[in-house]
């Protein structure tokens, strides 16, 4: 529950998101009962309605965001992250259908692949 720097690689396939730029969020959820909402909710939702979970919540998150085209190279990103993190929740916003959500742990570095149709996250060796 230490606050620190998260480092994490990107992947981005030729391929991705059937050929169109895919936009991508990172939150750090401080909250359980956020957290537990998040969880539920497809990237579709959390999209449309990511300024009003902003609004709610403040400071029981910290979003960070990117859009990646397909076959983009990406170095290394290294996002900061204060204490009290329960999760890392990540969104991408693809043309296919499917909840395009997965969860992280904030102290363990990871891989981010964003394929054809939906993404994955890796943990680093």
């Amino acid at each position: 529950m230490f606050g620190g720097q998260l480092p994490f690689d990107v992947v981005v396939a030729a391929d991705a998101n059937e050929d169109s730029p895919v936009a991508v969020d990172l939150i750090f959820v401080y909250d359980k009962k956020l957290l537990d909402e998040l969880l539920k909710i497809p990237a579709s939702d959390w999209f449309a309605k990511r300024d009003q979970f902003v609004k709610d919540y403040g400071d029981a998150l910290v979003v960070q965001n990117w859009e990646w085209v397909p076959g983009q190279q990406i170095d290394r990103i290294t996002v900061s992250y204060r204490p009290g993190a329960r999760r890392v929740v990540l969104f991408a916003d693809y043309v296919t259908a499917g909840d395009h959500r997965a969860t992280a742990d904030p102290q363990e570095p990871f891989r981010l692949v964003l394929g054809a149709r939906d993404f994955s996250v890796e943990k680093l060796q």
